[in-house]
């Protein structure tokens, strides 16, 4: 089923839909909300509740047309069923033995201040050299993947390394507060300079959920920090209006650039804006795989190349990696796969993402999917469990906070997801090395 003829059977069969999808997002909710680090300002809601939501929604709304077959119905909502128990299950209130292996590989002695300092200014670096070198991802030419192609190693590191700062930053300004209870200019300079890092990051980066990312690194790393933060409802609605504001903002440059009329009528919403539906087509297009590849078993029909391809990739680059081989590589992913079937001359980079489900049953197969299921379902609650031992402990908390929303795209782009976290382990694991090197203060003295 192309999107077209989706978008068709979607807004002929709305209330149908939208039933199932506010359903399933709050069936999700429910079963993450009590795991969840930063309860409901916490990423997980982004990535799994409201992603898979809406997805799961769709799903349930074809097969109910009978639009989808029993076989991969089902399969695709074990894995759902399966992910949240082993997820839950994997969770242990003291781990104790991966708390000391994180220490040993990524955390210095001492407060970290100089660790922190020297990936400040690497990162500042770091920031004007893509805006010199790519400039600004929210005015791409084309779309951010592909005006970062060659550069996607360095994207990747930036987006990384963003995250730590800003929770470090901001820990700073939670530590203050709760050891005083008041802040001085200092502290509101540096809030400033905090939302300056967190604008700046976010053009540079240009996906729409990038300024939400940035937000959700200092709530997360509150919420780990002091462990009875307690968020308002105000926030969250605050967090998701400027999130909204951005992702319209960017969109609204996105179809100016791909040459689409604001003002015209728009296709499938009458009497609406044109700019709202884009937004609504693209809340749609968290199902985009499972539209694409589940309605007349596409999905078996879609080619794979090697499972150690697949996660190489974006570790050593996709543009490396594919001279070396002799075709492109990011061609395989089951999202990319998905949408070349419809469209075989399609060559602008990204596409849909594949989701951890239709990764597992198209790389493990049938009888080992559940294989890839679990191993992120303990991924995950290895995160979690982290979570619960950095009270009070702004590198640490830091580190986790970065872990954790890095971790989280492991369910929308499994080995993306999965060199994200191993991007987290290697930064940090050469900085403490480095920094180890530094001649410190007791040192000089002596």
């Amino acid at each position: 089923m192309s999107s077209g003829e989706f978008f068709v059977v979607f807004f002929n069969n709305l209330p149908l839909f939208l039933t199932w999808m506010f359903a399933c997002c709050l069936a999700l909710y429910l079963s993450v909300r009590k795991v969840a680090p930063a309860a409901y300002l916490d990423p997980l809601h982004f990535y799994f509740t409201f992603t898979f939501g809406t997805s799961y929604g769709i799903i349930i709304g074809l097969h109910a047309l009978g639009l989808i077959s029993d076989f991969l119905f089902y399969t695709v909502f074990g894995y759902a069923v399966l992910f949240i128990v082993s997820f839950r299950a994997f969770i242990v209130r003291s781990p104790i033995r991966l708390f000391k292996a994180v220490n040993v590989l990524l955390i210095p002695k001492g407060s970290g201040i100089v660790e922190f300092y020297v990936l400040l200014c690497v990162y500042i670096l770091l920031l004007v050299f893509l805006v010199l070198q790519i400039g600004l991802g929210i005015t791409a030419e084309t779309n951010r993947f592909e005006q970062n192609r060659g550069y996607g190693a360095f994207v990747r590191v930036a987006d990384g390394v963003r995250v730590f700062v800003i929770a470090y930053l901001t820990l700073l300004v939670c530590k203050q507060w709760l050891t005083y209870r008041r802040l001085g200019i200092k502290y509101y300079a540096l809030i400033f300079f905090i939302l300056l890092i967190a604008v700046l990051s976010s053009a540079v980066n240009g996906a729409k959920f990038a300024m939400l990312e940035a937000l959700y690194s200092s709530f997360v790393a509150i919420a780990i920090f002091h462990r009875k933060a307690k968020f308002r409802l105000i926030y969250a609605g605050g967090v998701f209006a400027i999130a909204l504001v951005f992702a319209l903002f960017v969109l609204s440059i996105n179809l100016e650039k791909a040459g689409f009329d604001k003002d015209s009528q728009p296709t499938y919403m009458d009497g609406g804006s044109v700019l709202v539906e884009r937004l609504m087509l693209r809340v749609l297009g968290n199902a985009d795989k499972y539209f694409l590849t589940l309605p007349n078993d596409v999905i078996d029909k879609l080619e794979t190349d090697a499972l150690w391809v697949r996660f190489l990739s974006p570790v050593v680059g996709s543009t490396m990696l594919s001279k070396r081989l002799g075709y492109t590589v990011n061609n395989f992913n089951v999202g990319r796969q998905a949408l070349l079937y419809y469209f075989p001359d399609h060559e602008i980079s990204g596409g849909p993402t594949s989701h951890f489900d239709l990764f597992a049953y198209k790389y493990f197969g049938v009888y080992f999917g559940w294989v890839w299921v679990l191993f992120s379902g303990f991924v995950f609650a290895c995160i979690v469990s982290l979570s619960r031992l950095g009270t009070g402990n702004l590198y640490f908390t830091a580190i986790v906070t970065t872990l954790w929303l890095r971790g989280l795209p492991m369910l929308l782009e499994p080995s993306v997801g999965f060199a994200y976290i191993l991007d987290v382990v290697i930064i940090f694991s050469l900085l403490k090395l480095v920094c180890c090197l530094l001649p410190r203060k007791t040192d000089v003295e002596k």
